[in-house]
């Protein structure tokens, strides 16, 4: 194998497995393969008493290409992007965000107050590129208190489907519900989640305090990571994990699984297309490509029932240059200066607005970070209520 210098950031694109599920080669783009391979979803979204549909489309490597609402009333496209989209009505009291990053989809709404949200809403996606997947939901407002229901939730055939139970959380900045469904075939699972949050005032209140707001928010994760059990010899032979570097170099970790006296094994054969060091672990190895932070680690476990479970892994540098094309839209273009990016929220600051690590409306009220952000808010997906981690 020829050892080159300074290799691009290798991007994962899945596993070639038992029953292989192909995902595209995700070059160019900075979101997943698993999330390239839905192709973008769409989502029916109850809004001021009626309804908006958002269909966002994929291209094969997970930009985005193109975003149509329905009706476009009196919207406009505040920002587009290959990677965020995002729309205003004239007023500014009803906003749009679609976003397709690392291993998420979302679509969010932000409106005046619950109220604006209550109704029947549906999402689909061609999950695993087997056929559609639909949820229908209903959101409610319990004396102020958001209420989120699924009342179905179907996949083609090959897909097993787990719908969790509502959760519902309150704290002095407001409350929200939240819930869940699970699609999983050939060891991979997709997550969808759907959110209602309610943001009645920060406590204590203050000059420039942001107005009370609802916001919708329906998420797809879809993460590069195989799971596989069963007796031992059905996870035996030669498997392969592929991907592609930043500038469309294909890539691929060979492996092969061995019963060694009854004992499971995964070892690593060879890499191709750019040199990678493998590192010897129970049962398995890790394998890092050299010059990135990209590594696949294959790992097997024996279960307390004598049964084997495989377990592939990724962690994978950023892209750090992207030459997508920006999406097309059908509403009128009304495009606003940046103003702190995804990291910064909405309307920037250092955690302020609307951002995925910021916080709702955290930042300068109460504390860095805090507020309705996915990793840092109220009720965040990895901080506790009133404890953001701000940008990081």
């Amino acid at each position: 194998m020829i050892h080159h210098r300074g290799h691009p950031a290798v991007r994962l694109t899945g596993l070639a497995l038992i029953a292989l599920l192909a995902f595209p080669m995700s070059a160019l783009a900075n979101t997943s393969g698993p999330i390239a391979q839905t192709g973008g979803m769409s989502a029916t979204i109850p809004l001021l008493g009626s309804s908006l549909t958002v269909n966002m489309v994929l291209d094969s490597v997970g930009n985005i290409s193109s975003v149509a609402l329905n009706p476009v009333g009196d919207m406009s496209a505040t920002r587009v992007g290959p990677h965020a989209v995002a729309f205003e009505n004239v007023a500014g009291t009803t906003k749009i965000k679609i976003k397709a990053r690392g291993d998420q989809l979302s679509i969010g709404a932000t409106a005046g107050s619950l109220n604006d949200l209550v109704g029947a809403g549906t999402w689909t996606a061609n999950v695993f590129g087997t056929g559609a997947a639909t949820v229908t939901y209903t959101i409610g407002n319990s004396a102020g208190t958001p209420t989120i229901a699924i009342t179905s939730a179907t996949a083609p055939g090959g897909i097993t489907v787990t719908q969790g139970a509502p959760v519902t959380k309150t704290t002095g900045w407001g409350s929200s519900a939240r819930v869940g469904v699970d699609f999983a075939a050939n060891g991979f699972v997709k997550r969808l989640s759907i959110r209602v949050s309610v943001f009645t005032g920060v406590p204590g209140g203050g000059a420039g305090a942001p107005a009370p707001q609802a916001r919708l928010s329906i998420t797809l994760t879809a993460k590069d990571r195989q799971t596989l059990t069963g007796p031992l010899g059905s996870l035996l032979g030669a498997k392969s994990w592929t991907g592609r570097l930043c500038d469309g170099t294909a890539v691929r970790i060979n492996f092969t699984i061995v019963d060694d006296s009854g004992n499971g094994i995964a070892t690593f054969n060879s890499a191709t297309g750019a040199p990678a060091t493998a590192k010897v672990s129970d049962n398995g190895f890790t394998a890092r490509f050299d010059g990135t932070r990209t590594m696949v680690k294959v790992r097997l476990v024996k279960n307390d029932d004598g049964t084997w479970t495989l377990k592939v892994s990724t962690r994978t540098d950023k892209c750090r240059h992207d030459s997508a094309a920006n999406p097309t839209v059908n509403t009128p273009t009304n495009l606003k200066p940046s103003m702190g990016g995804d990291r910064g929220g909405w309307w920037g600051g250092s955690g302020q607005g609307f951002g995925d690590r910021g916080g709702w409306w955290g930042g300068s009220w109460g504390g860095s970070g805090q507020g309705f952000g996915d990793r840092g808010g109220s009720w965040g997906d990895k901080g506790s209520a009133h404890k953001g981690s701000g940008d990081n």
